[in-house]
């Protein structure tokens, strides 16, 4: 049987888990928003957002050159929103999720990546 998944984004899972658990240089730092991000199976990005200052918010897609590929922007009188991007359509490769509101930024590396594919082999006798 074939296992096509095409997009998992463990990597990103991970490495979210652990800049949240760790005290780092990005820790020490408040924020006027927190953010919630998590992946699907289908392999969409989710991403929770809830400010305490009114302040617009925009949230982008970048590639590994800096390129925006995505961008959502969140109303200043908009307290809480969630945002689904679709990276199905996106190259394996590395991107970065940025969240800017006035001169604050939050920025979380992922990575996409493909499942190997399993081949299964069948034994007959006759």
């Amino acid at each position: 049987m074939k296992t096509n998944l095409k997009f998992i984004l463990v990597a990103f899972t991970l490495a979210t888990t652990v800049a949240f658990a760790g005290p780092g240089e990005e820790s020490k730092k408040a924020t006027s928003f927190s953010t919630g991000i998590y992946t699907s199976v289908d392999g969409r990005l989710n991403v929770n957002i809830e400010k305490s200052k009114l302040a617009a918010a925009t949230v982008l897609i970048l590639n590994s050159n800096g390129d925006i590929l995505a961008r959502e922007s969140i109303g200043k009188k908009q307290s809480e929103a969630s945002i689904k991007f679709d990276l199905s359509q996106l190259q394996e490769g590395e991107y970065k999720l940025a969240i800017v509101s006035n001169s604050e930024k939050e920025v979380k590396d992922f990575v996409i990546t493909s499942e190997k594919e399993i081949t299964k082999r069948t034994l007959t006798f006759e």
